[in-house]
């Protein structure tokens, strides 16, 4: 699968400078795709992180550790409140749930921004401000895991993050690439970055399967007339303002589910009224629980109008789950174009699978 990374280590040729020049201003007023060819020459420190970044959280085409061999489908166990359904999915070996690489201990980004244990600032390059890219900072003694869709409100413009990253402790620079949810709006004015949620499950599949900037612009125009919301600068979040619309009581009865389990779990499907949402699963029990909150508040939010209480066969799930769980070339096709599997050094981080 092609990574959005890959696109960003291509460098312009010295030919090229001029019309990077020329478009220098224009980069600095308003968002662009993640740079792809064409994109203006980066420092070596900058240069030096996207190779790790790439090496640690690239899509590889071969594991076996987020397929049935390894995993428990609980039909039978769902968790269900309101409209929205949730299927656990565990490893059946409690020693598979554990990863070796956050024995440092990880939380998620939500909490790590919200003690203020990393910090978020805009990038600059000698070609000018990097509106594809962020710079972040592990502050903490342990792992920082960032999620595809998670968004930071503020800035010069709101962002979501473009993949889905282990920030380890110890660490300095970090540039991680993320796509624009605001395309109206490149403001020189300083606003710090705060938390903004996670995307919703249909602007996350364009994050994580098109990888393309303007298709995320068209999803949120699209949700912005859907909902009549009216927004000078085409801000995503002003489509969250509305907190009443948030089912607190099931947020409420999902994370106390989660906190009273003693089981390993892998992660979840999700369903609400008659289809679908989607499949979240990771790498080992903790990704899972570090990421439980950013899942839960996404599903909560693509539940549409029109839902009604979960009502999907178990012969329906199975079939979605069989595209990519039975055999490793199985799921390497599905998620060319459903979904997306991230790792780190060759060990699964989380897989993301989208129906039809």
């Amino acid at each position: 699968m092609k990574s959005p990374l890959i696109g960003m280590l291509l460098l312009n040729s010295p030919e090229d400078h001029k019309s990077s020049e020329r478009t220098r201003v224009r980069r600095k007023r308003r968002c662009h795709e993640i740079p792809r060819h064409g994109s203006k020459q980066l420092p070596f420190k900058i240069l030096f992180s996207f190779l790790c970044v790439l090496f640690f959280t690239s899509s590889v085409q071969s594991f076996a550790q987020l397929t049935y061999t390894n995993l428990a489908v609980q039909y039978d166990d769902a968790w269900t409140c309101g409209k929205l359904q949730l299927i656990p999915v565990r490893f059946k070996d409690s020693g598979q749930a554990e990863n070796g690489f956050n024995k440092a201990g990880i939380i998620g980004f939500e909490q790590a921004l919200r003690e203020g244990k990393i910090s978020v600032k805009e990038t600059n390059t000698p070609g000018g401000d990097d509106v594809g890219l962020l710079e972040v900072k592990n502050h903490s003694k342990k792992n920082i895991l960032v999620n595809s869709g998670e968004i930071v409100a503020g800035g010069m413009q709101d962002r979501a993050f473009a993949t889905t990253t282990i920030i380890p402790p110890g660490t300095d620079e970090n540039y991680l690439p993320v796509f624009c949810i605001e395309k109206g709006r490149w403001d020189r004015k300083f606003r710090s970055f705060r938390y903004g949620g996670p995307a919703d499950a249909a602007l996350r599949r364009q994050i994580d399967v098109s990888q393309k900037q303007n298709k995320v612009w068209k999803e949120i125009d699209k949700q912005l007339i859907e909902n009549n919301v009216n927004t000078i600068s085409g801000a995503y979040i002003d489509l969250y303002k509305d907190t009443s619309k948030i089912d607190t009581s099931c947020m409420r009865f999902f994370k106390n589910k989660m906190i009273d389990s003693d089981s390993a779990y892998s992660g979840f499907v999700v369903i609400t009224g008659n289809r679908i949402i989607n499949c979240e699963l990771f790498g080992s029990s903790d990704l899972c629980t570090a990421s439980f909150d950013v899942m839960l508040k996404s599903c909560m939010r693509s539940i549409g109008a029109g839902d009604s209480a979960a009502n999907v066969s178990k012969e329906t799930i199975k079939v979605f789950l069989d595209k990519f769980l039975e055999t490793e070339p199985q799921q390497q096709l599905y998620l060319t174009t459903h979904g997306r599997l991230y790792s780190n050094n060759g060990r699964a981080i989380r897989l993301i699978a989208y129906t039809d």
